[in-house]
């Protein structure tokens, strides 16, 4: 779910240098008349403040557009048209930000339906989302209505149809980039019961979209959000019997209707055991107030009833206050009749997730924690020839150095390859150990900028197994390794250098968080190591 934008993107023409990319780092621009690439990397922010829409202003091209051989993806009307679009599969994430010698900033975006991939003019600042892209919020939080929060619920028709209403997602559908299903066959649960923790709307369709826990823990695995539509309640679950607002259940309690701004109905509770037509309260003058008692019982009950929803007496914090006019009005409330109170719309809160038994690094490599052997080609004593063969000064290597060094490809680098390759006789270096101590290193460490931040209505209760569901896209820092690949039926293969990351999963979070909390949930983690072919570079 989308929130603030953090600030963040401005990078070091000296660290971009490295991450030029296939297109932009190998430009050859013949005439002056076109741009050049000084920098270019992935973008660091966490992913849900990636979303972006088109604006209309620019158009989507293969590289740059200012850049020798740039070519038009899409029109600046046909991502009007996008932009416009009433399909989530519509949404842009924006994944790579690059740099001209110009001054201009350009990002790379790809539709979540994967059809629309290019290179976009994004402004000359790298502080926010300017020109042919702006931030955009896929999902818009609401509150619940009294019966979605006290209802208990059923799947209507269980199975495995990806229609948004038979399995449970890990966040609204298409509204994150590669964030999917919770669950891929609600069948197991034809018969279970589920309670309504959160609502939100898709921005684009508009539809309703509710998260869903289930009553017994042994069913959480199907925890998820769901279309409310695709939900039964179940016959005599309500568990509130104030829903009708015109009139209390008795005569000597005050109906307290807690609505919106708007004026919709959120909560109805009822308070005090009086006799009815006296007042809550006492006139004092001119004043209307209630007694301390009244008063703090009336706030704890509340904000109690209030919590979860999205609203409160207070816009900042969830256990808020009774304003003058508001005491004013519970005060003057008789025994037996109802009182509206207006509450306020919380803002949007974050939980910060820390993985549990890992180190944080910036990456975009591992840490020097790893620095293996290195031995020279036994090629380098052999007098014979009539030419000089690279030699390399055997030592330790660490990650940053081969990276630097693979990047410039400098002479030291096609030194150690030589070594790594030397002619006839099979290089001396223990390449299994080498590639061994590097992935090593990466299982201890995550890339920070990896992690998500969880957002939602402040004050919200998030449960240890929904926070596990919703920290997905943790990796690890790149890592080397070097892998044989060319040849011809597995005869002339060479080792190259190749940069991998690990894949994190969130396993289980160790105890449940609240949204605006600083207070971080530690999450366990387990790492997937990628194939030979699954490379970064």
């Amino acid at each position: 779910m989308k929130l603030n934008l953090k600030r963040s993107l401005f990078i070091s023409a000296a660290t971009l240098s490295f991450f030029a990319a296939a297109g932009f780092g190998n430009q050859q621009a013949s005439a002056k008349s076109y741009a050049k690439v000084t920098s270019n990397r992935t973008l660091s922010m966490n992913p849900y403040d990636r979303n972006v829409t088109f604006t209309g202003s620019n158009a989507l091209y293969t590289k740059a557009g200012t850049l020798k051989g740039a070519k038009l993806v899409a029109s600046s009307s046909e991502l009007q048209s996008l932009a416009n679009s009433s399909s989530s599969q519509n949404n842009v994430r924006a994944y790579r930000i690059a740099r001209t010698n110009r001054g201009s900033i350009y990002y790379k975006v790809v539709t979540f339906d994967g059809q629309y991939r290019g290179w976009i003019y994004g402004g000359k600042s790298d502080s926010d989302f300017y020109g042919g892209v702006s931030q955009y919020s896929t999902t818009k939080y609401t509150a619940m209505s009294n019966d979605q929060q006290t209802g208990t619920f059923k799947i209507t028709n269980p199975g495995t149809a990806n229609d948004g209403k038979t399995v449970t997602y890990k966040q609204p559908a298409w509204t994150q980039y590669k964030v999917g299903r919770q669950i891929t066959d609600s069948s197991p649960y034809a018969n279970k019961t589920f309670k309504i923790d959160q609502a939100a709307t898709r921005t684009r369709e508009g539809d309703l979209w509710v998260h869903i826990s289930a009553t017994d823990s042994a069913n959480s695995a199907a925890n998820g959000w769901i279309l409310y539509s695709g939900l039964t309640k179940v016959s005599g679950s309500s568990t509130n019997s104030n829903s009708n607002s015109s009139t209390p259940t008795t005569n000597n309690a005050v109906r307290i209707v807690l609505t919106d701004p708007n004026g919709n109905t959120i909560k109805v509770l009822n308070y005090g055991n009086g006799t009815k037509g006296q007042t809550l309260g006492t006139l004092n003058g001119s004043t209307w107030s209630l007694s301390a008692n009244d008063n703090s019982q009336i706030t704890s009950q509340i904000n109690t009833a209030l919590a979860g929803t999205g609203y409160s007496l207070s816009s900042s914090s969830t256990n808020g206050t009774l304003s003058q006019d508001q005491i004013s009005a519970l005060a003057q409330a008789k025994y037996g009749s109802s009182v509206t109170i207006k509450t306020l719309a919380l803002g949007q809160a974050t939980l910060s997730v820390v993985p549990n038994g890992l180190t944080a690094e910036d990456g975009p490599v591992i840490s020097d924690s790893a620095a293996p052997s290195f031995k020279n080609t036994g090629w380098s004593s052999f007098t014979i020839l009539p030419f000089k063969l690279p030699a390399m000064t055997p030592g330790t290597f660490t990650a940053s150095q081969l990276y630097k060094m693979q990047s410039s490809n400098n002479s030291d680098y096609q030194k150690l390859m030589f070594a790594m390759n030397p002619p006839i006789i099979s290089t001396a270096n223990d390449v299994s150990a080498i590639n061994a101590a590097y992935l090593a290193e990466a299982k201890k460490e995550y890339l920070k900028s990896s992690v998500p931040t969880l957002h939602g209505v402040n004050g919200s209760k998030l449960s240890a197994s929904d926070i596990a569901s919703r920290v997905t896209g943790v990796k690890s820092p790149m890592y080397p390794q070097f892998v044989k690949e060319g040849g011809f039926l597995g005869i002339g293969q060479q080792y190259v250098l190749r940069w991998y990351h690990l894949n994190y999963t969130a396993t289980s979070a160790a105890s449940d968080g609240t949204l605006g909390s600083s207070t971080p949930v530690s999450v366990n983690l387990t790492a997937s190591v990628p194939s030979n072919s699954s490379y970064d570079k």
